[in-house]
């Protein structure tokens, strides 16, 4: 989650470009949802252990659909000059996530 606070943006505004550019273009849509869908695999791998470790209810790929719609969120509010509230709530689930560990 590191890159969701760091001061290089740039990614985060290409790839964000690139999915406006899709939805007018069904080319484009297309590998964008293919690029999705390796993304979403690799979090779905790398969530299943600690899904199953911290007993979390909700079903994995509703975890990842949430982690991924967060993501996303962040990025539009800080390339939007909005910050408020960010850290604080990065601290927290980094806090809840080391808790629920022991």
């Amino acid at each position: 989650m590191h890159y969701l606070v760091s001061e290089d943006v740039t990614y985060e505004k290409v790839w964000l470009e690139l999915q406006a550019l899709a939805w007018n273009h069904p080319d484009l849509r297309e590998r964008l949802a293919h690029v999705n869908a390796e993304w979403r695999a690799v979090l779905t791998d790398a969530f299943r252990e600690p899904h199953r470790e911290l007993g979390i209810e909700l079903p994995l790929d509703a975890l990842v659909s949430l982690v991924m719609t967060f993501n996303i969120g962040m990025e539009v509010e800080r390339l939007g000059g909005i910050e408020t509230g960010h850290e604080e709530l990065l601290d927290w689930i980094d806090g809840w996530l080391s808790n629920s560990r022991r």
